[in-house]
């Protein structure tokens, strides 16, 4: 037994990235990656459909404003 007794003793040092925004551990992506890899995503779909998602999040929004409104008049009311 002449090696030493910690069998990591003669291991080098590493830096501790730590654990991502999501808490899974890896590195972070950046914000220019992120960019990217949307856009990406966004020019394999077809104008078409953009245009029909767009629209039904828009509508889907003036629904909930006004739901919101109507919320709080009532509560006024009471």
């Amino acid at each position: 037994m002449s090696g030493p007794a910690d069998e990591t003793a003669g291991d080098l040092p590493v830096k501790d990235i730590g654990l991502n925004l999501c808490g899974m551990g890896g590195l972070q992506e950046t914000s220019t990656t992120r960019t990217v890899k949307s856009r990406q995503a966004v020019s394999r779909i077809s104008r078409e459909e953009l245009e029909d998602r767009f629209l039904r999040l828009h509508d889907e929004n003036i629904l909930l404003k006004q739901h919101a409104r109507k919320q709080e008049d009532k509560i006024k009311r009471l």
